[in-house]
């Protein structure tokens, strides 16, 4: 007994894609998303750049949030407070 099940699925994700692709928007779509990855392919420096300035984004938003806890303990309490009555609901 032969297992279809793997070359079903493929051949259905291909007539899917295939399908989604008479669309105009989403031809236009992939059209940017592959450029977007050509040009991070030939230069990286821009990806690694990206990737600093999300880092430095989250680290100053981490610090941020630290420095309230620090502050503010009766906040925290409070909002840890809300946060076990709703999921209790």
């Amino acid at each position: 007994m032969n297992n279809k099940l793997i070359p079903g699925m493929l051949i259905g994700a291909a007539v899917g894609a295939a399908v989604a692709m008479l669309d105009r928007n989403t031809r236009s779509s992939v059209k940017t998303q592959v450029s977007n990855v050509n040009e991070l392919r030939k230069n990286p420096s821009t990806a690694k750049d990206k990737f600093a300035s999300i880092k430095d984004e989250i680290m100053y938003w981490k610090d941020q949030i630290e420095e309230i806890r620090r502050n503010n303990p009766e906040l925290e309490k409070a909002i840890l407070e809300t946060k076990d009555m709703l999921t209790k609901k």
